[in-house]
């Protein structure tokens, strides 16, 4: 007896084994979401705790739950992001940790400082990218790596955004000609 059979024949069990499929899908996306809180918490701990910092992490978890909740290209697209994201995000944590008062060279020299994070981002996106990714794939990519990125990148303001914008470009835009030139 296939298993097609046995749902055809009880619709409560055909119900039943849907939410427990949900169920499943919506405790990895709870687990997921909150993984990419506590990997980016320090990013926001480090220099940038202001409102705008608040909503980017809010923001980045809620993309990378809903990612892996909606599942397909959304869940690996949101994965790739965040991945490529933590880089820019957790930055400023690095920056910290040698010396404190290392936070004002984001004031000062946010430009190449987020434009080196936006390069290793964009190599790393570009590495986890699918070759027929698609919308769902580079749209929540590009949803988490920009809040997770803001994290980090939101002390340098408008010439940090600019920087990492140029990064990820420089970074990626290599890597994705090479691969597709390999296919």
């Amino acid at each position: 007896m296939a298993v097609s059979e046995v749902f055809e024949g009880s619709p409560k069990l055909k119900i039943a084994a849907r939410r427990a499929y949900e169920r499943g899908r919506l405790q990895g996306a709870l687990l997921r979401g909150a993984a990419a809180l506590l990997l980016a918490t320090p990013g926001f701990l480090a220099c940038g705790q202001s409102r705008w910092a608040a909503v980017c992490l809010s923001g980045f978890a809620l993309v990378v739950a809903a990612g892996r909740m909606r599942g397909e290209g959304y869940s690996e697209g949101s994965r790739a992001g965040a991945l490529a994201g933590i880089l820019p995000c957790l930055l400023p944590v690095s920056i910290r940790a040698i010396n404190p008062d290392l936070c004002r060279l984001l004031f000062t020299d946010g430009l190449w400082i987020c434009g080196i994070g936006g390069a290793g981002a964009g190599v790393i996106l570009g590495l986890h990218s699918r070759a027929s990714g698609g919308l769902p794939f580079w749209g929540s990519a590009l949803a988490a790596l920009g809040f997770a990125a803001s994290i980090g990148c939101l002390p340098a303001g408008a010439m940090g955004f600019a920087g990492l914008a140029v990064g990820v470009i420089a970074g990626g835009a290599p890597v994705l000609v090479a691969r597709r030139a390999l296919v």
